[in-house]
């Protein structure tokens, strides 16, 4: 149980740490859930069509999500927790025994299907933020032996529900910040680029991008959507689109490369990748955020720097040692030409290699050379 100040601040900070990126959202929930005698920290997200992009549960059976998914458990039409989180002002607590009464708990479908049998039939909940459509909710679960949550353990989440919002608000604009850094590098190397959702809707594009747009010979955007000129092409580009925005983590990091005609014989095709940008392992953007980088107006080089430092997260050093690899420079010459010692530059290559997730320069070279 929490007694002090002092450990209430404790678990706050855990939330801030987990928004920053310096310790787990799980590990944090999972002291949110001790500190109020709970079983399971739940952290959820609910998106229209009671699409459910986020849902992270601690100490909980991992067939879990499975169910809730094939239930509809984030439509509120099917779950009485659902439906009053949606209805109660931001950081309201609630209890079962606030929106449901001891005979419907006992015979509502979702706790005889799913609560009970999950272990989880009693829970408390406070919608954290609404925001575009999306309701983030904060809940514990708690066991049958556990039973409805006390006075004194409710008190524990009103009082440590506002830091978790104050965490899941930063973490938010930090997501929003990282799409307009990333649309500014681009810009720094006056290089196109389009910032889309896994529809193909553009949320952003650089001014090179948006000058091949305007011309329409190869891309278009119609209705806030990223057009082909040609319907085959848009076919192709619509499926890479998809493809990526649905790609795990590591065929993520592989452009998917379509090639756009132009309705203009004087202008020439254009060479179009596809990347899904790598997302956090809490990511509150509904949409998947996809990278569409037309070929053409910087270099082949120039554009090898940029996916290395957008999508494979390497640093301004690492970049430079990984393009002279491509090169064919070895670690000696790199170290020579960089004024570093050699084991600095060993040190370099193995980390491009673990965000490469490869085990040799050779199949890294190989890799660099398909960007």
């Amino acid at each position: 149980m929490l007694d002090s100040d002092e450990l209430a601040l404790a678990l706050a900070d855990k939330f801030y740490s987990a928004a920053l990126g310096a310790e787990s959202w799980y590990a944090a929930l999972e002291a949110f859930a001790a500190a109020t005698g709970s079983r399971t920290g739940e952290l959820i997200a609910i998106g229209p069509n009671a699409v459910v992009p986020i849902n992270l549960m601690t100490n909980v059976d991992p067939e879990l999500h499975a169910a809730f998914e094939a239930i509809r458990g984030g439509d509120p039409a099917v779950n009485p927790r659902v439906r009053a989180g949606m209805a109660a002002p931001v950081l309201k607590v609630l209890a079962e025994k606030d929106f449901i009464t001891p005979e419907e708990h006992k015979t509502h479908r979702h706790y005889t299907e799913f609560a009970r049998p999950f272990g989880i039939p009693y829970i408390c909940l406070s919608a954290l933020e609404r925001r575009d459509g999306l309701l983030v909710g904060l809940a514990v679960c708690r066991s049958e032996r556990q039973g409805h949550i006390s006075d004194s353990e409710r008190a524990v989440f009103a009082k440590l529900a506002p830091h978790v919002r104050a965490a899941v608000r930063m973490q938010m604009e930090f997501e929003r910040q990282g799409a307009s850094l990333l649309q500014g590098l681009f810009e720094s190397l006056s290089l196109p680029a389009f910032l889309c959702d896994g529809s193909g809707r553009v949320q952003s594009s650089t001014p090179a991008a948006e000058s091949i747009a305007s011309r329409g010979c190869n891309l278009q955007i119609r209705g806030g959507q990223l057009f082909a000129a040609f319907d085959d092409d848009h076919k192709s580009l619509s499926t890479a689109i998809d493809a990526a925005a649905n790609a795990d983590k590591l065929a993520a990091r592989t452009p998917r490369t379509v090639i756009v005609r132009s309705n203009d014989i004087t202008s020439p095709a254009l060479l179009v990748d596809v990347i899904r940008l790598p997302a956090r392992s809490l990511d509150f953007n509904l949409r998947a955020q996809v990278l569409v980088v037309p070929q053409g107006t910087g270099g082949a080089d120039e554009r090898r720097r940029v996916l290395l430092h957008a999508v494979y997260k390497l640093t301004a050093a690492e970049t430079a040692v990984a393009m002279q690899l491509s090169q064919g420079c070895t670690a000696e010459i790199i170290a020579s030409s960089r004024g570093v010692a050699i084991a600095t530059v060993r040190a370099q290559i193995k980390g491009i290699l673990a965000k490469f997730n490869l085990r040799s320069q050779i199949e890294l070279v190989a890799k660099v050379n398909e960007l």
